[in-house]
Order: C-alpha cells, then structure tokens, then sequence
C-alpha cells in the first residue's frame, strides 16, 4: 500500500464541507445554514497536513539518515505551486478580459502567500488564505525537524498547541475583529496537532488508545468537533470568545484523534465507506478543487455558471482539468528527477501502525 488508509476519503470530506459552506450561500441553492462547516472542512485539511509532512520528513530521515531540505522544498514545489499558478493564469485573464474583478494587490498577495494578513482581497482569492497558512508552515517546521532534531520538534509544536488559545484569546481582547481564524501564530496549532499526532512513537500511542479506540463511543469524538464549530459562529459573543481559544483546541484534538481512528480501523463500514473509489477519487482531486470550487460557488455573483447545479459541475470539472493536466503529469515527471530519487529502502510504519502514503497532497484541498 503506497497510501495510508481513510486519508483520501477524510479529504474528501473536508473538501466536501468546504464545498458545502460555500454552495449553501450561492443563488438557487436548495440548501442553506451551512457556512460554518467550512472552517472545519480548512481545519481537518490542517491537522491531515501537518501529520503527512512531518511523517514525510521522519521517514527519509529515517531511510537515509538525514532531512534533505533542498529535496523537500523541490517536491513541494513541484507539488503545490503549478496548479495554483494555473488557477491564478485564468483568474488573471479573466480580470483583464473583464469578466471579474481583481483588487489591485490581489495578484501578489496570492503568488506571496500572504493572502492571510489581508483583510480586503477579493473573493476569488480569498480561499488562499489556507494556502498562506500552510506555506508559512512549511518555511517553519523542517527546519525545525532538520535543525532541532525530533525532541525539540516536538516540544515546538507542543508550545504551538498550547500558545494558540492564548494568543486567540490575546487577540479577541485587544482587537474584538481580529482574523484568528486566518493568522498564522492563531492557527498554527491545528497543523502542530497533526506534526504532535505523527511524533508520537507508534507503540505508545497504540498503548494509550487501546482501551476506547474500537469503541462506539469513538463517534462522540467527530460529533464534538462540529459541534464546537457549530456553537462557535451561533452564540452570544461572551461565549463565541470561549470556543474560539479553547474550544478550538478541542476541535483540533478532537480532529486528530478521528483521523487515527479510521487509519487504524478501516475495514469496519466507515472505514469502507471512507475508502470507497468516489470518496478516494474526490479526495485525490481535493486540492484542485479546493481552488476552483472558489470563482463557481460565489454568492455574490448571479449568473448561470454560479447557479445549483451548473456551478457544482463547473467546479468539478474544472477540478478534473486541474488535476489531470497540472498536478498528475508534473507528479510523473518530478519521479523522473535523478537527485530526488532515494536507493530503495524497507519500508517503515507511521505513529499509526500502517504504511505511509508516498505522495502527500496539500490542504486543502489542502
């Protein structure tokens, strides 16, 4: 198995919500009060990445003794940049041709990733925000890992963990609007909770989840998660201010434990469900989607490509285009480069007791 099991499919869920927040607001759409499921779909897509890449950097270290950064920042480049600039290309043109309109920073605020700190992009960018997240954290926490060593990796990302309520907390205090959601030091800890999910040694975390993790009860554990996410945007704002520092973390642990849950049982019928060739598919084409899903499922634009279901195909198909075209073909080539290949090794097993997945995907959709 060259892909660790569930994942695909918990992506394809969390695109899925990302999908459905969006396409709930849009004209014509039978369905409705779904916005906040968005901000879960980003956050699952978080705590995934973060435990894929740091599973990442921890095998080859492992395999070949040390963290090639050179090797690592080509991947990813490969991996992530070519299907955004793609996307970028034809919202670019479209802006020129009239079409849509771009604010005049857009542009370099998105090919930055700092898409995060700006308040006043336009819509069709304005899903980068992740992105800029992700980038960010990825400038940050393989050299972290290369320089530190796995020790101090992960006392980093556990002050990450604990410091992300603190500093949301601080922020609500001195700035009642202030982005938490978007800022990186606000929001990093739910990509530290996955990093914190794939240092765990895999004995150890088997040890101290044996006694619940075949459970029933296990359910209860998603079903906090979007119930946090829920009361977050539907409560009086002395409380909102509560499950936005706190409550957050929660979701985040709550995320994490999910994720090990169906890696270690997928054969039950979530399991299955999750692996099923649809759900594997849409979360193999999630991270083009993510991206284009954005200009389709606008709610502030009223045309028949933005309408149910026009828009939902549109989306799809320009997904299918993204992926087919962009990311896999580059995907063939980058294994072709002579420097990035590694003499064959045995393969190892992740925190999580199953093989590891050789290619990783970004967030969001990662």
């Amino acid at each position: 198995m060259k892909r660790i099991p569930s994942l695909d499919g918990l992506r394809a869920v969390a695109i899925a919500m990302v999908c459905l927040s969006h396409f709930a607001q849009t004209k014509g759409s039978p369905l409705h009060n779904f916005s906040s499921f968005g901000n879960l779909g980003v956050r699952v897509f978080f705590v995934i990445s973060g435990y894929l890449i740091t599973q990442l950097l921890l095998e080859e270290r492992q395999r070949t003794g040390r963290i090639s950064l050179k090797r690592f920042y080509f991947r990813r480049t490969l991996r992530i940049f070519p299907a955004m600039w793609f996307y970028m290309a034809v919202i670019l043109a479209l802006n020129l041709g009239g079409v849509i309109g771009l604010a005049s920073h857009d542009w370099w605020r998105a090919f930055t990733y700092t898409v995060n700190y700006d308040r006043q992009r336009s819509w069709y960018i304005g899903h980068l925000w992740s992105l800029s997240v992700e980038e960010q954290f990825y400038l940050i926490w393989p050299f972290a890992l290369w320089f530190g060593g796995q020790r101090r990796a992960t006392k980093l990302a556990i002050l990450a963990v604990v410091a992300g309520p603190i500093l949301r907390l601080a922020s609500l205090l001195t700035w009642p609007d202030a982005p938490i959601l978007e800022w990186f030091p606000t929001t990093c800890d739910a990509i530290a909770t996955g990093c914190i999910l794939a240092l765990i040694p895999a004995v150890r975390l088997r040890q101290w989840t044996a006694s619940w993790i075949a459970s029933p009860w296990v359910g209860l554990v998603p079903l906090l998660a979007i119930f946090i996410n829920s009361l977050q945007f539907h409560v009086d704002r002395r409380y909102m201010i509560l499950f936005s520092t706190a409550g957050l973390t929660v979701m985040n642990l709550c995320i994490a434990l999910t994720i090990y849950r169906f890696i270690v049982y997928y054969r039950d019928f979530s399991g299955r469900v999750l692996n099923s060739g649809f759900l594997v598919w849409l979360g193999t084409i999630s991270y083009s989607l993510y991206l284009w899903q954005q200009p389709f499922l606008n709610h502030d634009v009223s045309s028949w490509v933005t309408r149910f279901p026009v828009n939902l195909i549109a989306a799809l198909a320009m997904a299918a285009v993204s992926y087919y075209c962009v990311e896999r073909p580059l995907l063939a080539a980058r294994k072709r480069v002579t420097w990035l290949r590694e003499s064959p090794t045995p393969r190892l097993f992740p925190a999580a007791g199953v093989k590891h997945r050789l290619e990783t995907q970004p967030t969001e959709a990662s």
